[in-house]
């Protein structure tokens, strides 16, 4: 019985042998088996078979010799390092390491930082003129004396970051300073002739203390990515605030930068400025530039008209809000009075930080502030009333300061 069952085994193993070398030799030979005849016609061809009914095998693509392809735009900014013992990248700027095996980390981490750092390429050889120039922009972004490179801290860092850079005077400072804004002028100044379509302008005059006129003059306006940028265009003296005067100041630096098409332009409520408007308006609808036949083309500042309401609301409680004012400011009108009313802020026990601040008639809310500070400081305005003499004299009677306070207060 055991040898029969060997002998079985030995032939179905010699079966299947004969099976497969009548498949082989079928194949070589360019003849169908009985095996592949039921499933469909074969094609042989250079060596490969492609059964009918099935879609054709795909090439198998070639292995890089470099390894995998790194197609993610992560890898201009980074480079994987060689020896590790885990897949580590580098930043080509920063050279910050970042683990970077694709199957577990990938490359957002990555590409969250090339995003995100503000990357720049950094150059191996030195550059006298980029580095004038990132001190220039130094001095105006974050509003420095041209003098700032004089100083031994300056100079200490630049030498630790650059030994060979020789620290330019407040002079040249001043030049580097004025060629940038004149490159940047030319350059803005392209820009409104060949790509900027049309621009809002804003406008406003004021007085200095030293009793001269200042006019400034603000161009807005959406860039090729339709993002909304504005440029001062003009910061100048002018002899004085008439409308035909500042109209006439207006146009020429529109006609200086070569802007012909404006959309609007907003002022205050001022009487001179609808001068300026009507002049303004006359002089662009000639260049051809105006909009809508100028339907549109003044708008009023609604931070100014909203002011106005505010200030005329508290025409009602006026006498009232004189009062405090005037306590707030003798409290602020000298060192010893404010020492003074802080001891009194300790003994009324306050836990408030905020300092007593004044209004501005220009600014609706710092009478909010003000009023809101003081308020929580009537306890030592009361208990310095009491305690100060001079308290009283500063407002020239005694009795009614206190009680306008209170009501003012609503106590």
């Amino acid at each position: 019985m055991e040898e029969a069952v060997e002998m079985q085994g030995a032939g179905e193993i010699q079966g299947a042998g004969n099976l497969h070398n009548n498949i082989m030799e079928n194949v070589t030979q360019n003849q169908p088996s009985s095996l592949t005849s039921g499933v469909g016609a074969t094609d042989v061809a250079a060596n490969e078979i492609h059964v009918v009914g099935l879609p054709p095998l795909g090439k198998k693509r070639k292995q890089n010799a470099n390894g995998p392809r790194k197609s993610s735009p992560t890898w201009d900014h980074f480079i994987e390092l060689p020896n590790e013992i885990e897949a580590v990248a580098a930043c080509k700027h920063c050279h910050k390491k970042y683990l970077c095996d694709p199957k577990t980390h990938g490359t957002s981490n990555m590409l969250a930082h090339t995003k995100g750092g503000g990357l720049v390429a950094a150059s191996q050889r030195f550059n006298l003129a980029a580095c004038r120039k990132a001190i220039a922009l130094f001095v105006i972004l974050d509003e420095h004396a041209f003098r700032v490179g004089e100083g031994e801290g300056f100079k200490l860092l630049c030498k630790q970051l650059q030994p060979q850079l020789t620290i330019p005077s407040r002079r040249t400072v001043a030049r580097d300073c004025f060629q940038l804004f004149v490159d940047e002028k030319a350059r803005l100044k392209g820009y409104f002739k060949s790509d900027c379509n049309r621009v809002a302008l804003t406008t406003d005059c004021w007085t200095s203390i030293q009793n001269l006129s200042y006019m400034t003059l603000t161009a807005h306006f959406m860039n090729n990515d339709w993002k909304y940028e504005n440029r001062i265009l003009s910061f100048c003296l002018v002899l004085n605030h008439k409308g035909e005067t500042i109209g006439r100041k207006v146009e020429e630096i529109l006609r200086e930068w070569g802007i012909r098409n404006v959309s609007t332009i907003t002022v205050d409520n001022a009487t001179s400025n609808d001068v300026v408007v009507a002049y303004l308006k006359k002089r662009i609808d000639n260049m051809g530039g105006l909009m809508s036949d100028g339907s549109f083309f003044h708008l009023r500042c609604c931070a100014h008209i909203l002011n106005l309401v505010v200030r005329d609301g508290l025409k009602q409680n006026g006498l009232s809000i004189s009062a405090i004012r005037n306590a707030v400011r003798f409290v602020r009108s000298s060192p010893q009075r404010s020492a003074k009313f802080k001891e009194c802020i300790e003994f009324a026990r306050i836990n408030c930080k905020k300092l007593l601040c004044l209004d501005v008639p220009t600014r609706w809310n710092s009478c909010y502030l003000m009023l809101d500070v003081a308020e929580k400081y009537q306890a030592a305005f009361e208990k310095m009333e009491g305690e100060d003499f001079s308290y009283l004299e500063f407002f020239g009677f005694v009795g009614p300061l206190l009680l306008m306070i209170g009501r003012m207060l609503g106590v």
